[in-house]
């Protein structure tokens, strides 16, 4: 870990550039350096995303990868409500430690396992230096291996796992069979000992294609912060397809069952040709959580909206839909796209926040044929209607909602 002098030396030098004191090394006799350079780097990983470990002067960053990698005490929060205080957790995969730090929140008793020493090392120590030493216990161990080394093992009211989803040169892997480990090889040797088993998966990863592969999951949790997708979380309740389908949890406040997708997809078929869209009209654009979990069609027929295309993914109304799940706007004007309303733009718009939406240019594009500067109060929605049979590419220019009321 650190000693005294490099603790203090490392929050006194956390806003300085790394290269310079590298070459200023010898300035600094009795210090090591280097490893206090990993320390600064890894502190600025975890800054904004785990604060209250930022916070804690002893805390030690044992690899920049583990910062990377570790979860924020924002999903590591929201994980929380899957343990309860009379129940065990066991992260199987544990890491840097901030889920693991995190359940115990909520229970008194977790068990950290990890395959890497040093990781194991650093956990049990910032377990310790962070008031949560009491409640979490530290194994050395795969997780494969894990109930063959330590027979003794508590059954758990949750098993937690967090794969490794990068391959050994470093790729972006997205098919849970791939990760490591495998859960879908360990789920019956989890559900022989253990309840439930919550797993975390890429943002990426296709939501029917795992749930193939995880057939007694009860619920899909997709958890975004800031309109960013930063996980999603299966829980599994019994290692044989359950009777149902999954309840779909989006942190937005939008929950459904796929049949209700379908169910409403049919509804609204026929809605999507010759949409009327004029100013005043009231403007929605979905939270990426509900878009990840594909409920395009479901969320206008709870709210009571139209849908611009079927592929467009933007919803119009001419009255308010109270606590919508995403952002509200308020229709200014609808533009046709065309070369006349291009050269002439920014004169109306020297500044505007641009989104696309089903359109064959991308923002970067729209930015240089226009020369419309980012930033301002009002949005341009670049998107596609379907008219006569025809698709058509408009412009609506729109402002916050909650800015006029």
């Amino acid at each position: 870990m650190l000693t005294a002098g490099e603790i203090a030396f490392v929050r006194e030098h956390l806003e300085d550039d790394v290269h310079v004191l590298l070459l200023a090394a010898d300035k600094y006799p009795g210090k090591d350096v280097p490893k206090c350079v990993r320390q600064i780097e890894g502190l600025r990983k975890i800054r904004d995303k785990v604060p209250e470990w930022f916070d804690c002067r002893e805390v030690f960053i044992p690899s920049l990868l583990a910062a990377e990698q570790c979860s924020s005490a924002y999903t590591a929060g929201y994980k929380r409500r899957f343990a309860d205080r009379g129940g065990s957790v066991l992260d199987i995969t544990g890491g840097l430690g901030v889920d693991a730090f995190y359940f115990s929140k909520s229970s008194d008793r977790v068990i950290y396992a990890e395959q890497d020493v040093a990781l194991c090392r650093a956990a049990e120590y910032n377990f310790r230096v962070l008031g949560a030493g009491d409640r979490i216990r530290v194994i050395h161990s795969q997780a494969e291996n894990l109930w063959k080394n330590i027979p003794d093992i508590p059954e758990a009211a949750l098993v937690y796992a967090d794969p490794s989803r990068r391959d050994a040169t470093g790729k972006r892997l997205y098919a849970p069979e791939q990760y490591s480990p495998d859960i879908t090889l360990l789920q019956n040797e989890i559900f022989r000992r253990n309840r439930a088993l919550l797993v975390k998966v890429s943002p990426m990863t296709d939501i029917s294609r795992t749930l193939a592969f995880l057939p007694g999951t009860s619920e899909v949790h997709v958890v975004s912060m800031e309109n960013e997708c930063k996980e999603l979380l299966f829980l599994v309740k019994s290692r044989e397809r359950i009777p149902g389908e999954p309840l779909i949890v989006c942190t937005s406040g939008f929950s459904f069952y796929r049949s209700e997708e379908i169910h409403a997809a049919s509804l609204i078929e026929k809605e999507y040709d010759n949409p009327v869209i004029k100013e005043g009209d009231f403007l929605y654009e979905p939270d990426v959580s509900v878009m990840k979990a594909g409920a395009f069609a479901l969320i206008a027929v709870r709210y009571g909206l139209k849908k611009i295309h079927r592929n467009s993914h933007l919803y119009f109304s001419d009255r308010p839909a109270a606590a919508f799940p995403g952002r509200r706007f308020r229709i200014r004007e609808v533009i046709p796209f065309s070369s006349f309303n291009i050269r002439h733009l920014r004169q109306k718009f020297p500044k505007a926040n641009i989104s696309v939406r089903n359109f064959p240019l991308t923002v970067e594009q729209i930015r240089k044929k226009t020369k419309i500067a980012e930033g301002g109060s009002s949005y341009l929605f670049a998107t596609t209607v379907r008219t006569n049979r025809k698709d058509i590419r408009i412009l609506i220019h729109a402002i916050k909602w909650e800015e006029t009321i």
